[in-house]
């Protein structure tokens, strides 16, 4: 039986929504903090990400932040507008496109991915810097899947106060989205960190989320190798071999800055 009809190890989407709403409220009261800072992208994951945020504390104690820069889809914006009117959170509107620029036109030379990466940072800087105006706490919305593959901005979406959905693989955060009965439209677009034009997650990593969860699982959480995996899974023996690589090549992105050890 393939990892996929197997069924194994998977989250109950109404056990994590419980789990993630008390995560967020007991966070929150022992952290003596104010609320939430969201970025919404119009994307699925700061959609789920700031639902739960919103039924865990109230949309009084939600602020959300709309980050669009080139080449940000205007749909995706609008859609991010439209769920934080529907949300009842407030929520401000400000471009990165003039940060981005300064740092563009300081540097001797920025490729694609660099310029991604620029992006990426100076969205948590808006997101900071309105957190700590405000007494408040930035919660990423950031995936499993993600996170293990180092799909991600080191110093960018990596770094967040709370990650509610950082223990669900990105097939369990649909299932999620469903369980709160978000809008379908979030749940149908195709994954996308927007950090430049045509970029999309499964060109990226080179498969989609529905192969790439049940690979993860067998290499990290059962701890198989690349063998093994591809024996259970329906993706291909290359497809196991580079996801592997990837977990491997980002191990330091998980961890914390590595010292002499002196203490």
């Amino acid at each position: 039986m393939t990892e996929t009809n197997a069924g194994r190890g998977r989250v109950d989407p109404a056990v994590a929504a419980d789990a993630a709403r008390d995560f967020l409220r007991d966070y929150l009261a022992d952290a003596g903090a104010n609320g939430y800072v969201v970025g919404v992208s119009g994307g699925l994951d700061s959609a789920v990400g700031i639902r739960l945020a919103v039924e865990a504390v109230g949309a009084e104690q939600v602020r959300a932040l709309v980050l669009p820069g080139a080449p940000s889809d205007p749909a995706n914006m609008a859609d991010a507008r439209d769920l934080c009117e529907s949300l009842g959170v407030a929520w401000v509107e400000e471009t990165i496109e003039s940060q981005v620029e300064t740092v563009r036109e300081g540097a001797l030379d920025l490729d694609e991915q660099d310029t991604g990466n620029v992006r990426a940072r100076a969205r948590m800087v808006r997101l900071y810097a309105s957190a700590n105006e405000r007494g408040m706490l930035v919660l990423g919305p950031d995936n499993r899947s993600e996170h293990l593959l180092g799909y991600f901005t080191k110093g960018g979406d990596g770094v967040v106060d709370v990650a509610p959905l950082r223990g669900l693989y990105k097939t369990e955060v649909v299932a999620l989205a469903r369980h709160l009965d978000l809008d379908e439209r979030f749940v149908e677009k195709e994954p996308t960190a927007g950090l430049w034009e045509g970029q999309t997650d499964r060109a990226e990593l080179g498969a989609p989320y529905g192969e790439i969860d049940p690979v993860l699982r067998c290499l990290v959480d059962d701890g198989l190798d690349v063998e093994a995996t591809a024996a259970r899974v329906e993706a291909g023996r290359e497809t196991v071999a580079r996801l592997a690589e990837l977990h491997a090549e980002s191990a330091h992105k998980r961890r914390p800055a590595p010292t002499p050890g002196l203490r």
